[in-house]
């Protein structure tokens, strides 16, 4: 048994280990995020459990300002230009965003005021996020290095570590206070910072302490357009948290959150795909080999669509597990979230083209016009139908993002580079059980019927699948 496993290990590729890997490294990792959560939701009451989503939210939202994104789209194209100065490239990039977050800082403290009003965050928990901001990108430039390298054994490791300390410090912090707020969030985020510190140090020691200007100037005329594009990519997923705090309360944000996390979990699937497709993709579009992108990528939006359908149909017994009956009612909002995210990986696939040709403005432009949209949708839905709207209204506005980057990649290629009908034919699929999903709710028995008929043909194209994988 295990010289057959040896065999079949050999056969597989190295970006297709790599996927493997950080798919399974995913797994273990949001499963403990999960295992957390149904403590979170018990010894948080559920306005705690949405203010501390609330201020998550906007940690992601001021770090794409701070951080610039440096360790994106941008980071990748370093690695490809400058493959006998990658630690050096990588340090470089660091000091900038340091520099970058330095500025943020003062103009954040300039206005405290106002942004203490707007997004509630005091003067702890702003300079607990300057923290986060200045050494967070040191882990998160090591890791996309050794993704980009296929080398995804330490990436792993320290994947799965920082997964079990930060819930555990946070958990153990909240039984030992009483301001259970400022336990969740000090807890989890300052023992994360202790590690973050370590990799900066690692980074400089790799690069000599060698510093770059140079490689800057390519960095910020990259990412510059791009950072509204990141704001409002990261917005579309997540202003619902922001609105649905302001519109209806923090008891609704509490619910949607964790509806929103059992919908993401689709996404594990994803990341762990995409960290080895990009590679893959340049390549050949680099060698305009379309056809093998193609290829490639058909059968895994076949299998990412059946992984979306289960989660859709496993929504009850997912927010039994990770909450109380009081967030029962939140099951009814994960089937249009799990479509959503759906078209959301569309917009992956369509940008990784688009990023290799350096024509980031067409993908800034899609999710400008997506956000938007969607933030007009939310205002309006949202204070009519609560937050339950705020699912539907997100499907909506990433089938306009994908279809818009969609259009951009044609226009960018002149050709198709994916299997277009197959795509199509999927989403009306997954569309089809976002709408009318959650009636199987109420009908175990013939949801029960549906999963396994959907695990019934995995295990017929088990085979179909292996031979992907070995890809």
């Amino acid at each position: 048994m295990l010289r057959k496993t040896r065999e079949l290990t050999n056969k597989i590729s190295q970006s297709a280990k790599a996927s493997l890997a950080l798919l399974f490294s995913g797994i273990i990792t949001k499963g403990i995020a999960y295992i957390a959560t149904p403590f979170y939701t018990r010894l948080l009451t559920s306005e705690e459990f949405g203010q501390t989503s609330v201020f998550l939210t906007w940690v992601q939202v001021f770090g794409i300002i701070a951080m610039f994104c440096l360790s994106s789209g941008v980071f990748n194209n370093g690695m490809v230009d400058f493959p006998d100065r990658r630690d050096e490239y990588s340090f470089s990039m660091l000091i900038l965003s340091n520099i970058i977050t330095i500025i943020f800082g003062i103009v954040l403290f300039v206005l405290r005021p106002f942004i203490s009003f707007i997004a509630n965050i005091d003067l702890p928990l702003i300079l607990l996020m300057l923290c986060i901001f200045l050494f967070q990108p040191a882990y998160n430039f090591w890791v996309a290095k050794q993704r980009y390298e296929l080398k995804y054994k330490y990436v792993v490791i320290w994947s799965v570590i920082l997964s079990i300390i930060s819930p555990t410090v946070a958990i153990i912090a909240i039984l030992n206070t009483e301001n259970h707020l400022y336990a969740r969030i000090f807890g989890a985020e300052v023992s994360l910072i202790v590690v973050y510190i370590g990799f900066y140090i690692y980074t400089a020691y790799k690069s000599k302490f060698k510093i770059k200007p140079e490689f800057w100037k390519v960095a910020i005329i990259f990412n510059l357009p791009l950072i509204p594009h990141y704001l409002s990519t990261y917005l579309l997923g997540s202003s619902d948290k922001i609105m649905i705090s302001y519109l209806v309360g923090d008891e609704a944000t509490a619910y949607y959150s964790v509806a929103y996390s059992v919908a993401a979990v689709v996404l594990i699937v994803w990341f762990a795909i995409n960290s080895s497709l990009i590679p893959y993709t340049y390549e050949k579009c680099k060698e305009k080999d379309y056809l093998s992108i193609a290829k490639v990528t058909t059968p895994i939006m076949m299998l990412f669509a059946a992984v979306c359908v289960i989660v859709i149909l496993l929504a009850p017994e997912a927010v039994r597990i990770m909450a109380t009956e009081e967030y029962k009612e939140a099951i009814y909002v994960i089937p249009p979230i799990v479509g959503g995210v759906f078209f959301q990986v569309q917009y992956y696939l369509y940008a990784n083209v688009v990023y290799y040709y350096k024509k980031p403005k067409y993908v800034m432009i899609a999710s400008l016009t997506a956000t938007i949209t969607n933030i007009i949708l939310n205002y309006v839905f949202i204070k009519k139908y609560g937050y339950f709207a705020a699912g539907y209204t997100t499907l909506v506005s990433y089938m306009i993002q994908a279809l818009i980057d969609y259009l951009a990649m044609k226009k960018v290629v002149g050709i198709e580079v994916y299997n277009m009908r197959a795509i199509s034919i999927l989403s009306g699929v997954v569309i089809f059980i976002a709408l009318f999903g959650s009636i199987l709710y109420s009908i175990s028995v013939v949801r029960y019927i549906f999963l396994v008929c959907i695990f019934v043909l995995l295990f017929a194209f088990r085979k179909n699948i292996i031979t992907l994988i070995r890809r």
